[in-house]
């Protein structure tokens, strides 16, 4: 019986994840349209262009999660996996501002200042949010869909590879996850960090377009 519902439980996921794929192919035709009739803008070039600024603005969401190599699912090949870590990474911070500002949370009354000058940025960050999750998130599926490959498959390993400097001598040992890591050595594996290794090939790929985006645009 458990088999069984197991079974039918992943293939609603399957369901789930191809559905979502759909709607994130259609935000992006429809993020397309828009950028093309109301900016002038072609919305590939423009994500390509804005990598930096989507790199910062990513950042601000991980100040609530300390660091967002927490929510792997960031980095997932399953479009429904991938869409709710997205949710959970925007929605998280503005929890948080919430909690910090009712009443019964507080010390003290927030001061006039505060007020005036937080409650804006916080409106702010809240509509930057909804703007990330709208026309950063669908395409980024697509980018980490190719650049989230090699975190994916280091998360998928079985074994843990520790390394070690010794006098200028540099030693790597593959041991099986269940062992206790060793004092006098550091996880080299690379599977902690699926987010940041995720990024920084992103960063790197995205640099790349751009270069030969523009050269070709030139020519």
């Amino acid at each position: 019986m458990n088999h069984k519902v197991s079974a039918i439980l992943a293939k609603r996921r399957r369901l789930a994840g191809f559905l979502l794929l759909v709607v994130l192919l259609a935000i992006c035709f429809l993020n397309r349209w828009i950028f093309r009739e109301l900016f002038g803008l072609d919305y590939v070039r423009w994500y390509v262009d804005a990598g930096p600024i989507i790199a910062l603005a990513t950042a601000a969401f991980g100040a609530a999660w300390g660091e967002l190599d927490k929510n792997p699912s960031l980095v997932s090949a399953n479009p429904y996996d991938f869409a709710g870590a997205c949710l959970q990474v925007a929605g998280l911070p503005i929890d948080v501002f919430g909690a910090h500002l009712r009443s019964k949370n507080r010390e003290v009354p927030l001061s006039a200042l505060e007020f005036l000058a937080g409650l804006p940025l916080i409106v702010v960050f809240v509509i930057a949010a909804i703007g990330w999750l709208l026309f950063v998130v669908p395409l980024q599926y697509f980018v980490f869909l190719i650049c989230g490959a090699p975190s994916r498959i280091a998360m998928a390993s079985s074994i843990r590879v520790e390394a070690r400097i010794v006098g200028r001598k540099l030693e790597m040992e593959e041991q099986p996850l269940l062992n206790l890591e060793r004092d006098d050595w550091w996880d080299a594996s690379m599977r902690d960090k699926p987010v940041t290794l995720t990024s920084a090939f992103s960063a790197a790929a995205l640099f790349l377009i751009s270069q030969v985006w523009g050269y070709w645009a030139a020519s």
